[in-house]
C-alpha cells in the first residue's frame, strides 16, 4: 500500500527477471499481515526465510545476511513490529522462476561486543545487507571471497539506472582515499566525497538515524575491506 509504512505492496523484479515479488504486509493485521504469527515464527521468517506455513520467502529478502541478527536484536525487532498499527492490505502473491532455498536453521546468535569496533561494524554491515548491493555478482552468485564490496551491479527504477559503488579500500576506484567523515556523509546523507549525490536504492534516508558509535564501527570495518580495483561508472 503506497505511503503506508510496513503495509507491503512494493514490487521487485519483473517479466525479464527470475522473479516478480511483492513486499508482504508485516503490520499486526490478523488477516492480511502477521498478527497471527508468534514471536518465534517472526524470528524464523527474518533469519531463515520461512513462513509459519512452511513456504519460503524469496528475493529480495536478504536471508543470508539477516541470519546474522543477534537474538537480542531480532527480538527487539519483533517487539517493535508488535507496536505498529494494523493495516488491512492483501498483497499479490509473488512469482518465482527460480529455485527457492530457505536459510540454514539459526539457533542462538550472541551479541557482538561493541567494544570491538571492527567486529561490530562488520555485524552492522551484515544486517544492513550492504554487501548484497556492493559486491560483484557472477551468474547469480555474489563473489564474496574475491570481490567483496567491489561492485558494479546495476539497479533500475523510477530514478533511472544507478550503479552500486566500489566501497573497497582501493584508493583510485574505491573509497580508500576518502576521509572517515566523507564515508559517514555518504552513508547518512547520500553525498560522495566530491559533493555529488547518490541515487536509490542507497537508503541513506534510513541510515541517517544511526548513532555516532555505530557509524564509527561501520567505517572501522570498511577500512579492513581488501582493495579491489574496479572502476564503476
Amino acid at each position: 500500500m503506497k505511503g503506508v509504512p510496513l503495509a507491503g505492496g512494493n514490487s521487485f523484479g519483473g517479466p525479464k527477471a527470475p522473479f516478480h515479488s511483492f513486499a508482504t504486509n508485516i503490520t499486526p493485521d490478523r488477516d492480511t499481515g502477521i498478527g497471527n504469527w508468534t514471536d518465534a515464527q517472526i524470528v524464523t521468517a527474518i533469519r531463515e526465510g520461512k513462513r509459519p506455513d512452511g513456504s519460503i520467502i524469496g528475493a529480495p529478502m536478504a536471508i543470508e545476511f539477516f541470519s546474522h541478527f543477534s537474538d537480542n536484536d531480532v527480538k527487539a525487532m519483533v517487539s517493535y513490529l508488535r507496536t505498529v498499527k494494523p493495516v488491512v492490505n492483501k498483497v499479490p502473491a509473488s512469482k518465482y522462476r527460480m529455485k527457492l532455498r530457505a536459510g540454514h536453521p539459526v539457533a542462538n546468535v550472541p551479541d557482538v561486543p561493541r567494544s570491538n569496533k571492527v567486529a561490530y561494524g562488520e555485524y552492522l554491515v551484515q544486517i544492513g545487507h550492504c554487501m548484497e548491493c556492493h559486491t560483484t555478482m557472477d551468474k547469480g552468485r555474489l563473489l564474496m571471497k574475491t570481490h567483496l564490496g567491489a561492485d558494479g551491479r546495476s539497479f533500475r527504477g523510477p530514478w533511472g539506472e544507478s550503479i552500486a559503488a566500489n566501497i573497497t579500500q582501493d584508493r583510485e576506484t574505491g573509497i580508500g582515499a576518502w576521509t572517515d567523515e566523507q564515508i559517514k556523509r555518504a552513508i547518512t546523507e547520500g553525498k560522495r566525497h566530491d559533493g555529488s549525490g547518490l541515487r536509490p536504492p542507497m537508503c541513506y534516508h534510513c541510515y541517517d538515524r544511526m548513532t555516532a558509535d555505530d557509524l564509527d564501527a561501520v567505517v572501522a570495518f570498511l577500512r579492513t575491506v581488501k582493495p579491489v580495483r574496479n572502476s564503476v561508472r
